[in-house]
């Protein structure tokens, strides 16, 4: 006799990560509520939480090499090779971020455990829109992610650029995923469709050229609220300020949690649920992708503030992933390198912006990067290699990732969108390499004094710089692995 847990597909490991995070969520909050305790137990609780979401990430792919691609829980929730390329990902950068984001807490008198379980409830929220297969569920992971994201921009209430940060993300994410939740409920109403694979299916089944113009529509409005995530242009006019208004210490978990999120979501509609009407899209992502790397690149060159910099610079780096996800599925493993390239390259970036300007800061000039290099060459170092990276310099990751993504688009001739990367390419050497060049080569009577760097901190950022270097001389490992990812479409 089949029970019911056979019936609906229950299977504790496929969900175990976003699980564990969100139990040791809650043993914080009892912890914090019926017993007295120390910070110090706090940190420990946190970060055995987080090695023990790795460990089931590690249990999930025993669980594909045993099932395969398969459903769960009554085709709601979805393990296949996005799945886990996307949990590593969301993984990784609990570890890397852990540092940052628990001093940043730690700074936050009285609220320390509210900002440490607003981190914890997000990443659940990702890696649970990660693993969804129904378009319901992917929306119910995307909103418990940025809901917490949302109230982690403002946390610093005695900083008005916080508080506006806060708002401003919280209002037009609020709009983005109106217009996703509409998409999902025009799929619906069109085709009684409403999960990944049932739209290749149903498309597939009535034939490309009979899909209905509300289904189109649909999915369009599905990818907006995707891109407003992944700040694309024109869908970018919040991340330079809560960039900027944000906790430093945060800003690095922000960022790369809802870009590598929401890219994996994008690459897995590529991949599967319009791979065979992509062409019926071209025309919206060139223009996403060219207003990507036309605004973020003349909005960069004017920018002072090192945060409001990289926010405009992720503009670029969206369009650049955005043009491989709709050109082949060699394009799709293409951003899916370039992706977690750029991740690395982010969290060094903040991680060195948080240990040099401080934890709960806002602003931060480009000018008192100036004299760096006498003092910290260690910090000077790595954060050229990560800004080099960024720029694409050869030797490092981003040079291969530029190179892979270019070198496909001109395969497919599309010769417009290889010109204008290319250009931005250009001109993003002025606006990554200024900050290097105050920070190494110009004088100043008065250099930034010695920074104590923790011995936890170093190791961070140093290996996160090791990686982008060599991802850029052995990239080898990481291409396989993304070709992995896509192979089953090919």
């Amino acid at each position: 006799m089949i029970s019911i847990s056979e019936i609906i597909g229950f299977n504790f490991i496929v969900i175990s990560p976003t699980v564990v995070l969100v139990l040791t969520a809650l043993i914080l909050l009892f912890f914090t509520i019926t017993i007295p305790s120390s910070d110090v137990l706090k940190k420990l609780i946190t970060f055995l939480g987080i090695l023990l979401t790795n460990f089931f990430i590690f249990l999930k792919f025993g669980l594909y090499l045993t099932d395969g691609v398969s459903s769960y829980f009554s085709e709601k929730i979805l393990l296949d090779e996005f799945s886990l390329f996307g949990n590593v990902l969301i993984g990784l950068i609990l570890l890397f971020t852990f540092n940052s984001f628990w001093k940043t807490s730690a700074s936050l008198e009285g609220k320390t455990t509210e900002a440490i379980i607003l981190i914890l409830m997000s990443a659940s929220g990702f890696l649970l829109m990660i693993d969804s297969e129904n378009f319901i569920m992917l929306f119910i992971g995307l909103e418990i992610g940025s809901i917490s994201l949302y109230a982690l921009a403002g946390l610093n209430r005695g900083d008005k650029l916080s508080n506006e940060a806060s708002l401003k993300y919280f209002l037009l994410g609020s709009l983005a995923s109106c217009v996703l939740i509409y998409g999902v409920a025009l799929l619906y109403v069109s085709l009684s469709i409403s999960g990944v694979y049932e739209t290749s299916i149903a498309i597939n089944f009535i034939g490309a050229q009979n899909v209905p113009l509300t289904t189109l529509i649909g999915m369009i409005f599905i990818i907006v609220g995707l891109l407003f995530k992944v700040a694309a242009a024109p869908f970018q006019a919040w991340a330079p300020d809560v960039y900027q208004g944000s906790p430093t210490g945060f800003v690095g978990y922000m960022a790369t949690t809802a870009k590598a999120a929401s890219f994996i979501v994008l690459a897995r509609i590529s991949a599967i649920s319009i791979r065979f009407i992509l062409d019926k899209f071209e025309l919206f992502f060139t223009i996403v992708v060219l207003l990507s790397a036309l605004l973020g690149a003349l909005f960069a060159t004017n920018q002072t503030d090192l945060k409001r910099l990289i926010a405009y610079s992720g503009v670029i780096q969206s369009g650049f992933i955005l043009s491989g996800m709709v050109s082949g599925v060699f394009g799709i493993s293409a951003s899916l390198f370039y992706l977690f390239s750029y991740i690395v390259q982010l969290l060094g970036i903040f991680s060195i912006f948080s240990i040099i300007k401080g934890q709960l800061t806002s602003n931060f000039e480009i000018g008192e990067l100036s004299g760096l290099f006498l003092n910290n060459k260690f910090l000077t170092i790595s954060f050229s290699i990560f800004m080099f990276g960024l720029a694409g310099m050869p030797l490092t990751s981003g040079f291969v990732s530029k190179f892979i993504l270019i070198t496909n688009l001109w395969s497919y001739e599309k010769y417009l969108l290889v010109v204008v990367l290319m250009l931005s390419t250009v001109v993003g050497f002025y606006f990554y390499l200024r900050p290097i060049w105050i920070a190494s080569i110009e004088k100043n009577e008065n250099p930034l004094s010695k920074i104590d760097i923790s011995t936890s901190d170093k190791v961070s950022v140093g290996l996160l710089a090791v990686v982008t270097l060599l991802l850029g001389i052995l990239p080898n490992v990481l291409i396989n692995l993304t070709r992995w990812v896509v192979e089953n479409y090919i």
